[in-house]
């Protein structure tokens, strides 16, 4: 291959992998704000998780008694949790489709250059987490329940209950 050849080849393979980069960076912040509701008991209960199905808020109803036993509580919660966690999971693989096909397109640098790394090689730290499996956290979430009822006008912690 003729050096012009080479460095054409070489400049258009990253030119996509800066592309790549700046799709990577838009995702996070997608995945950043992502919020999923999921509801159970009649719409009585609705937990929300984020991007990684870490839970995030807790809302019942006040007439959450009326139609259902309070030892159902926990299991509605649980319920919701997992279904919202399960959606989460869902819309990050789907929003990251795109950049894993890409990824797959990507030439081996060496095969153009001898020597070459690889760009996979060139990533930031921390991208083997991002993504719908993530590692698990060293450390337990932290809570802002303090114990205190929430009647939605605080940060006293969850879960909420509507009036």
């Amino acid at each position: 291959m003729s050096n012009d050849t080479t460095r054409d080849r070489l400049c258009d393979v990253l030119g996509d992998f800066r592309d790549q980069l700046a799709d990577i960076s838009a995702l996070q912040k997608k995945q950043a704000a992502l919020e999923v509701d999921a509801r159970v008991a009649d719409d009585t209960v609705v937990v929300t998780v984020n991007a990684r199905g870490q839970l995030i808020k807790i809302v019942i109803d006040n007439c959450y008694l009326d139609n259902h036993d309070f030892d159902e509580l926990a299991d509605h919660i649980t319920e919701a949790a997992q279904t919202a966690a399960k959606d989460a999971d869902r819309l990050v693989s789907e929003m990251l489709a795109p950049i894993n096909a890409r990824h797959a397109k990507f030439p081996s640098l060496s095969d153009i250059v001898e020597g070459l790394p690889e760009p996979r090689d060139l990533m930031p730290p921390g991208l083997e987490a991002f993504g719908p499996h993530p590692q698990p956290q060293q450390d337990p979430p932290s809570s802002s329940a303090d114990g205190l009822y929430d009647d939605g006008g605080g940060e006293a912690g969850f879960p909420t209950v509507r009036r």
